[in-house]
């Protein structure tokens, strides 16, 4: 069982919001390091990034993997087809942060907790085995574009973890990993699992809206962001802070 669970990844995808459960604490790297994107073509290098979070408190998810998840995020919300008029660029948020490790220390498969699940969205993924980079955790995610048809058409069995990591005004993000041991996942326990949680602000996936209006790229921004636009997102003009505390 353990090898045909090896290389089993699994999403799923509802609302939640912050929670302010204690956590315990499993990683605390800062080191940083390139990760190359092979669907992309590119790298991400976040070593000089004035979006990275500097927070010298332990939390579940290092900062090499923060950022790879917010830059990833980006990039897929600036390459969408059609193209978006009106998509904001996404920070880290660390009250998100913690309401993810809230949820991630329970070693639960399933979207939590429920007294909290109105006004945030929610991705969830996990994987068995041998864990490399955070970025395996997400893919699927992303992957489901190709079962996506903008406006709101689904061909495959699950769309919405693709919209809510592009829906336009979701600019806020924060992330938990936890390892967890004995899990209960789809009828079967794992005996080693690798757990991601991703919570965003807004929530997207409203029922028959669209993730994002079409036209050219930053052609439709809010107004608060006063018509400065970055790699076809939407970027506020002025000096942006460091972390953004919600």
């Amino acid at each position: 069982m353990r090898a045909r669970c090896s290389h089993m990844v699994f999403a799923a995808i509802l609302w939640t919001m912050p929670c302010t459960t204690a956590a315990v604490v499993v990683t605390n790297t800062t080191e940083l390091f390139p990760i190359t994107v092979p669907e992309f073509g590119i790298e991400l290098n976040w070593r000089n990034s004035s979006y990275a979070p500097h927070s010298r408190r332990k939390r579940y998810i290092s900062s090499r993997d923060m950022m790879a998840l917010l830059e990833y995020h980006n990039l897929v919300r600036s390459q969408v087809f059609p193209p978006a008029a009106n998509m904001e660029y996404m920070v880290w948020n660390e009250k998100l942060a913690r309401s993810a490790e809230s949820w991630a220390s329970q070693c639960i498969w399933d979207h939590g907790p429920s007294h909290v699940m109105r006004y945030t969205g929610q991705n969830l993924s996990i994987i068995t085995g041998r864990y490399r980079s955070v970025l395996e955790l997400v893919k699927s995610w992303h992957g489901e574009k190709y079962s996506f048809s903008y406006p709101n058409r689904c061909t495959g069995s699950v769309c919405t973890h693709y919209t809510q990591m592009v829906w336009a005004s979701t600019n806020k993000i924060g992330c938990a990993i936890n390892r967890c041991s004995n899990m209960y996942v789809f009828g079967a326990t794992w005996k080693q699992a690798t757990l991601l949680v991703c919570n965003y602000s807004i929530k997207g996936n409203w029922v028959g809206e669209a993730p994002y209006k079409t036209g050219k790229p930053c052609s439709a921004c809010p107004s608060i962001y006063g018509g400065s636009c970055n790699k076809n997102q939407c970027v506020t003009s002025r000096p942006r802070k460091k972390l953004d505390r919600f």
